[in-house]
C-alpha cells in the first residue's frame, strides 16, 4: 500500500485566528482614526491660514504674536533637541513680529569693522586696542578690558589649532595671566577663542589668547552658563541672521573684591548682540549674567542696554540718533531671538 508522504497543512487553532483577526481590526481602526485626525488638522490649518490672509491687519498681528509665543514656549526647554529647536527657529524668523523692536539703522555697520555705530564712550579712561579679529576697550588702571567688540559672519569658515598658553600683549606691559588666578578664579577669555578662530583662522585664535582679553572667572561659570550664552550668540545667531555684532565684557563696582595681584573680580558679565535687518533697521538683545548665577535659563538674564551702561559707565551706539538710541537702549527683549 502506497504511503502518501505529502504533509498536510495544519490549521492554526481557532483562538490564534481570532486574535489575529482582532489585531487586524484594531490596526484598521487606528489607521482610520489617524486619517480622521489628519483630515481635521488639515481643515484647522486651512481655516487658520485663510483667517490670517483674509483677516484684518489687527487680527493678523494678534495671530503672529500668539504663534511667536507658542513657538518660543516650545523651543525654550533646555532638553529640547537642537534639530527641533533649529526648525522652530526657522519658522520663528519668518514672522515679521519676531524681529522685536527695530530702530532706524541707516548705513551703520556696512563697513568691515567690529564696531556698530561708533566706538562706545566711557566715563573712565580707556585705551583702544585694535586687533584684526576684535577691538578691545581696555582699562589700564583695572588691568582688564571693559568691552570687546567683534563681528561674525556665517560665510567665514576657517580652521586653526588653538593655542594652549596665553600670550603677553606688548601694548600693555607688566600684565600676565597669573595675575588673574587665585583659588577658584582662573583667567578666561572674554572674546571667545573658538568663534574668532573660526572667523579669522590662526590670527584670531592667537589674538583671543592675549592676556588683555582675559578676566577672572570661576570654572563653573566659564564652562557653564557663560559658555552656553556665548555659543548661542556666536554659533546660532550668525547662522540665522547672516552676520552679527557682539559686545561683551565684565562688570565691576567700587566694592568688588580683588585678587592678590590687585586685579578686580568681575561681579557679572554682559553680552549684547546687534543685528541689522534686511531693511536697514537696527535691533539688539542684551544679557547681564552674575558670576554666582544659579538659574540655567538664559532668558532670565535678558536685560536692557541702558542697565548695562549704568553698570559699566559705557555708552553704546554713539552714532545712532539720540531718540532711537534711547528707545533701543531702554527696551528689554521679551524673549530670546
Amino acid at each position: 500500500m502506497a504511503v502518501n508522504k505529502r504533509a498536510k497543512k495544519k490549521r492554526p487553532p481557532a483562538r490564534k485566528r481570532s486574535t489575529s483577526r482582532k489585531r487586524g481590526q484594531a490596526n484598521q481602526q487606528r489607521r482610520s482614526i489617524l486619517r480622521t485626525l489628519l483630515a481635521v488638522l488639515i481643515l484647522v490649518l486651512g481655516a487658520i491660514i485663510a483667517t490670517y490672509y483674509f483677516g484684518s491687519f489687527e487680527l493678523r498681528a494678534k495671530m503672529e504674536r500668539i504663534a511667536i509665543r507658542t513657538i518660543h514656549a516650545a523651543r525654550a526647554p533646555e532638553s529640547m533637541p537642537r534639530p527641533i529647536v533649529s526648525a522652530l527657529n526657522r519658522i520663528y524668523d519668518t514672522m515679521p513680529e519676531s524681529q522685536g523692536l527695530v530702530v532706524e539703522g541707516g548705513e551703520l555697520g556696512h563697513e568691515e569693522t567690529p564696531l556698530i555705530a561708533g566706538v562706545p564712550l566711557s566715563s573712565s579712561p580707556i585705551r583702544v586696542l585694535r586687533n584684526k579679529s576684535y577691538l578691545n576697550l581696555y582699562n589700564e588702571r583695572q588691568r582688564q578690558s571693559r568691552c570687546v567688540a567683534f563681528k561674525l559672519n556665517e560665510r567665514d569658515q576657517h580652521t586653526a589649532k588653538l593655542p594652549n598658553i596665553f600670550f603677553e600683549d606688548p601694548r600693555i606691559r607688566q600684565l600676565s595671566a597669573h595675575a588673574m588666578q587665585l583659588g577658584k578664579w582662573t583667567p578666561q577669555p572674554i572674546a571667545p577663542v573658538a568663534a574668532l578662530a573660526h572667523a579669522f583662522g590662526a590670527e584670531g585664535a592667537n589674538e583671543a589668547h592675549l592676556v588683555t582679553n582675559l578676566a577672572p572667572m570661576t570654572d563653573d561659570f566659564a564652562q557653564g552658563l557663560w559658555q552656553r550664552l556665548i555659543h548661542e550668540l556666536t554659533v546660532t545667531y550668525p547662522k540665522r541672521f547672516g552676520e552679527i555684532w557682539i559686545y561683551a565684557g565684565p562688570v565691576m563696582h567700587a566694592k568688588s573684591s580683588k585678587l592678590a595681584s590687585g586685579v578686580p573680580i568681575p561681579d557679572s558679565f554682559y553680552a549684547i548682540a546687534f543685528d541689522l535687518t534686511e531693511t536697514g533697521g537696527l535691533r539688539a538683545i542684551a544679557f547681564l549674567v552674575p558670576q554666582d548665577a544659579k538659574d540655567s535659563s538664559l532668558r532670565n538674564y535678558i536685560t536692557s542696554i541702558s542697565r548695562i551702561e549704568q553698570q559699566t559707565g559705557l555708552q553704546f551706539l554713539p552714532e545712532v540718533d539720540y531718540h532711537a538710541r534711547e528707545v533701543i537702549g531702554s527696551a528689554v527683549s521679551p524673549q530670546l531671538w
